[in-house]
């Protein structure tokens, strides 16, 4: 059994809750395997934009995506 220290457990339970409250909000965690370079430029994105991860990136990317589709 693998020890973790209070400070991985504290971190653990942040991340715990965390998610826990974007499920309450009505947000559903989605993984995906993308290529490298479309991860780069989404990382590019995100570093340009100041912002911290990549989730607001790639869900403005599927608005427009979903959007251009449906004709709105």
């Amino acid at each position: 059994m693998v020890s973790r220290t209070r400070e991985q457990q504290i971190k653990l339970e942040s991340v715990r809750n965390l998610r826990a409250r974007w499920r309450a909000e009505g947000r559903i965690l989605v993984q995906a395997d993308l290529p490298g370079e479309l991860v780069a430029a989404i990382d590019r994105l995100k570093d340009d934009a100041g912002l911290r991860g990549r989730a607001p990136i790639i869900e403005e990317a599927l608005r427009f995506y979903i959007e251009a589709k449906q004709g709105t």
